[in-house]
């Protein structure tokens, strides 16, 4: 697979081809954050409207085996201050981040990310619903640094989480005393609007609504993510004028948020069907996708 020549080649770029080969064709330090959903392991075929994928390997070991050069080409391709996403559920989860662990040295692994997302439930003896994926979040290096994302939340939400008596100044402003932390007595005040207007710090637990089958976002290919989690990844781990990477990019919603945040992006996939779509749904916002010996 030719790489192009222009200064920047996986600026906006939609791959039709074998993912693992695009990302082995990037430069070596060039992108700020690489997000993979691989299949999850789950001993079926996943089928949609408008395209299918195969998630079948005869052993869990063959999957891992399979699933390693991804994510040590990912490592690769990331720049020092780079951040490396894997997108799993509890088929397969636990053994890949001693895989990703050997690969990126456990001492990089960041969060176990919980993305909670709900849904139908069904009432079972055996277990309790599935009802959230998991994701495994690696720094490249000791130099990475997460941009932090807040939540709305009421002065109501607020105040019911601090506990505290409200003092109010006589130009009405409200406070509540904070302290540095445990074992250190300094207090200080907190400003009560200035708290709520910033928001609440997003934890490692994400409530996301799944798409539903009549959602708007659907777009027909299956195992579709929703917008608002791929939103979130590349606000937190991509700085502005930073480059992002997907090279399992199936229904084109990683692609969609990073053109929405204004970040530069190669994503790739071998199904046409995902790379149609993809284009798509890029056109849909007015992007102008790349053209060249990359792209669909």
């Amino acid at each position: 697979m030719p790489v192009p020549t222009d200064p920047v080649p996986w600026a906006d770029r939609v791959v039709l081809g074998d993912g693992l080969a695009a990302l082995a064709g990037v430069p070596a330090g060039a992108l700020d954050a690489v997000y993979l959903d691989p299949p999850f392991f789950t001993g079926a075929d996943q089928v949609g409207d408008r395209g299918r994928f195969e998630d079948r390997w005869p052993t869990l070991e063959a999957y891992l085996a399979w699933l390693q050069p991804w994510v040590a080409e990912s490592r690769r391709a990331l720049k020092p201050t780079g951040w490396f996403w894997l997108h799993l559920d509890w088929h397969a989860v636990h053994y890949a981040k001693v895989m990703a662990d050997g690969v990126f040295d456990r001492r990089h692994f960041r969060n176990e990310i919980v993305w909670a997302y709900g849904g139908r439930r069904m009432p079972s003896a055996m277990r309790f619903n599935q009802k959230h994926d998991i994701l495994l979040l690696y720094a490249r290096s000791a130099a990475a640094r997460i941009t932090p994302l807040f939540l709305p939340w009421t002065r109501e939400e607020y105040l019911a989480l601090k506990r505290q008596h409200v003092h109010t100044e006589p130009d009405g402003r409200e406070w509540i005393w904070g302290h540095a932390g445990r074992g250190n007595p300094r207090a200080y005040k907190i400003d009560v609007k200035d708290a709520v207007s910033r928001g609440r710090a997003v934890t490692s637990v994400w409530d996301i609504p799944i798409l539903n089958t009549s959602d708007h976002e659907r777009v027909g290919y299956p195992t579709q993510k929703p917008l608002e989690l791929l939103r979130r990844i590349v606000a937190a781990s991509v700085p502005e004028e930073g480059i992002f990477g997907d090279f399992m990019v199936g229904s084109g919603t990683s692609a969609v948020a990073a053109r929405q945040l204004a970040r530069k992006f190669i994503v790739a996939d071998q199904s046409a069907d995902a790379v149609r779509i993809t284009v798509e749904r890029l056109e849909s916002t007015g992007a102008q996708v790349r053209e060249g010996p990359w792209t669909y």
